[in-house]
């Protein structure tokens, strides 16, 4: 993917990413659909095969936890295009443009959020192998890494594991 960077210079050492400048083919999957309106989980899971890889099953069970089934249930994602409830970075690129006064990321569309918890995700995966030598098994696996550092609750974290059986299942 070709993205041009630019450094705002308001992010403490943040680099904005702006998907307007992208140059990657996206009619495929995108095409008729308006990034400005949350979409369903199916029409989410299309989008996320294709952008999310490996992860796009814990991306899909982290949205409906955070935002529920259909994006129309959290302040964050109807306003914010936030599905995930992720923090505003301070140390990663990102896709944000702003952040809530509560430090929640501000996207200027739901693709723009899928694609900055991508690049969140990556993150996540690159301290997992550093700390264990190996790839993630599986997304339960990466669940009890992210525990205590994107969400400390024992209730998130088993509402996750149900939730990732679950949309495995559902959206194969």
């Amino acid at each position: 993917m070709c993205l041009t960077i630019a450094n705002t210079g308001v992010l403490m050492a943040n680099y904005h990413v702006d998907s307007s400048v992208a140059k990657v083919d996206t009619t495929d999957v995108l095409r008729g659909l308006d990034l400005k309106t949350v979409p369903d989980v199916l029409v989410l899971h299309k989008v996320a095969k294709k952008y999310m890889g490996k992860w796009h099953y814990l991306f899909l069970a982290i949205k409906i936890e955070e935002s529920g089934n259909t994006g129309h249930y959290s302040w964050l994602s109807i306003n914010h295009y936030n599905l995930c409830g992720m923090r505003f970075p301070r140390n990663r690129r990102t896709y944000a443009i702003s952040s809530t006064n509560t430090n929640y990321a501000v996207f200027r569309n739901w693709f723009e959020c899928m694609l900055d918890f991508k690049m969140y995700i990556d993150n996540i995966e690159e301290k997992f192998i550093k700390k264990n030598n190996r790839q993630p098994k599986d997304e339960i696996e990466m669940i009890d890494y992210m525990f205590n550092s994107f969400n400390h609750f024992t209730k998130w974290k088993h509402d996750m594991h149900i939730l990732v059986k679950y949309v495995k299942k559902k959206y194969k």
